[in-house]
């Protein structure tokens, strides 16, 4: 069986996307989720303590493989998470 390409979404299409999404709260994890590369149970995990403002990095416990890592945030999905 061939191996497909991914379906990727246009710029507009995603922001449609999170326009439609109507808690603030599941709006902020989805963009996290998105904008960061990370998994569900790494958003979920996901405390705003431990992110570095000043360099827009969350810390991630506990990662894929047990690991720690930091994610990098864009400045505007760093406003979404802090209007929370």
């Amino acid at each position: 069986m061939p191996i497909r390409a991914p379906i990727i979404l246009s710029q507009q299409e995603i922001e449609r996307f999170f326009e439609n999404v109507p808690s603030l709260r599941h709006r902020a994890a989805l963009m996290v989720a998105y904008g960061a590369g990370l998994r569900v149970s790494e958003v979920v995990a996901l405390k705003v303590s431990p992110i570095d403002s000043q360099r827009m990095l969350p810390r991630v416990e506990q990662g894929k493989g047990q690991r720690d890592r930091y994610a990098m945030l864009s400045p505007r999905l760093l406003a979404v998470v802090y209007k929370l």
